[in-house]
């Protein structure tokens, strides 16, 4: 341990599940990071249950050979069962049998330097180690987060308009959420935070752990340069993973409120990303400006014929991906207020901010026809982020933070062997 600075680090990486295809903000975030660590010269070793069919083992080598990708056979709990469990509902539907006997052996067969639990839903992982540590030897966790869990989960219950009873269930999953967060953030080793707003969020669950910001990047291609010109279509993009109870909350508002005053302005709505089809169907037959399209396999053609681009997430933390879409193919945001963290962009010369939904789709109908301002938010945008968005260089902060936490536990170890030596009794 102590020439962790020479030696190849060997990482296990737990996650829900394969990362692929790259279809929402998370996948992304995960499938891109990991990708980074290998790259800065990290072993790492993925483990996770099958998303979808696409989601194979050849797919997965196809995306990057250098990880040694595992997949766990069988799908996730039933969320019947999952409600009974003391864990958070998506920590229960993902600690199957078959994830925590896959777990459990690996941790015998093989040896890791470090253990990657990539969102909450793994907080079960935590108890297996325990359970499985023999002689002392302790592999550090680092713990990526995703958002600050415990205001998202709390925020989802407090805004759900349903049932009564499945809103008492959200309440009650929120306080398991907390829960899990503060396993997570006061057990052994570090913690990582999309962005400084959730890291310091983190923080205060457990002061004396090692945080670090690591933002998303972006991978994919860059709009040199475009001009919205009056040929442009009317119309405006919300792009986004509508499987997340928090983002149907944020879709359900936006629609409710912009629908209407976009469809008296003449004003198209596209919503891009996969959706329920409960949700669609119960919402095409209330809206009239707006059109679902489900996945789009080329955003960036999609978003060219678009004038602006719309950040709606008034439930729901953390840093969105889709912001960064916006940006690199040159398309004009208006966002509510705070949904913005994490990049350099100031709002009115960057972006534009509304307070209220209802603010945000007058705010559009007013700017839309402004060709001069559009041009001029999405060039500043685009100047603001062109730099310090690499995934090289999260892969290489991430690997640096790993072998901290690896140095730390060592010299702790060494201070406890010598603290305890005959010579010191």
């Amino acid at each position: 341990m102590s020439n962790s600075e020479t030696e190849t680090l060997r990482c296990l990486w737990l996650a829900r599940e394969l990362p692929l295809p790259l279809t929402s903000g998370d996948k992304i975030y995960t499938a891109r990071l990991a990708q980074a660590l290998v790259a800065a010269g990290v072993s790492v070793t993925f483990m996770g249950l099958a998303s979808s069919a696409t989601s194979s083992l050849q797919a997965a080598e196809a995306f990057e050979g250098r990880i040694e990708w595992i997949i766990v056979p069988g799908r996730p709990n039933p969320t019947v069962l999952a409600l009974a469990s003391p864990l958070p509902l998506v920590a229960a539907r993902y600690c199957t049998r078959n994830y925590v006997h896959h777990f459990e052996a690996i941790l015998r067969t093989r040896g890791f330097n470090a253990v990657i639990l990539d969102h909450y839903a793994m907080v079960w992982a935590v108890d297996v180690m325990r359970k499985s540590e023999r002689n002392g030897a302790r592999a550090p966790i680092a713990y990526i987060a995703h958002n600050f869990e415990t205001q998202v989960s709390a925020d989802i219950a407090r805004n759900f308009r349903g049932s009564l009873f499945r809103k008492a269930a959200l309440h009650a999953n929120a306080w398991k959420v907390a829960k899990a967060e503060v396993e997570l953030c006061t057990g052994r080793g570090s913690y990582r935070g999309h962005t400084a707003e959730d890291s310091n969020s983190l923080e205060n669950l457990s002061p004396l752990s090692a945080k670090l910001v690591l933002p998303p990047a972006y991978h994919g291609s860059r709009v040199s340069d475009r001009q919205i010109v009056q040929a442009t279509p009317r119309r405006v993009a919300v792009v986004g993973n509508y499987r997340w109870m928090a983002k149907q909350i944020n879709l359900s508002a936006c629609l409710e409120a912009a629908d209407p005053v976009m469809q008296d302005a003449g004003i198209g709505i596209d919503t891009v990303g996969e959706v329920p089809d409960s949700f669609r169907k119960a919402w095409e037959t209330r809206v009239k400006a707006t059109r679902f399209h489900g996945f789009v396999e080329d955003l960036g053609n999609f978003l060219a014929e678009r004038r602006m681009g719309l950040v709606i997430e008034e439930t729901g933390g953390g840093f969105k991906n889709k912001i960064l879409e916006y940006v690199f193919n040159r398309l004009p945001i208006a966002a509510i207020k705070d949904s913005m963290t994490g990049l350099p962009m100031i709002p009115g010369l960057d972006y534009l901010s509304f307070e209220s939904m209802r603010e945000l789709a007058h705010g559009v109908t007013a700017v839309i026809d402004d060709i001069e301002r559009l041009n001029s938010l999405q060039r500043g945008a685009y100047e603001k982020c062109d730099s310090g968005v690499d995934w090289s260089d999260r892969g290489r902060t991430l690997c640096n933070a790993v072998r901290e936490a690896i140095d730390r536990q060592a010299s702790a170890r060494t201070r406890n062997l010598r603290d305890f030596s005959p010579s010191h009794v």
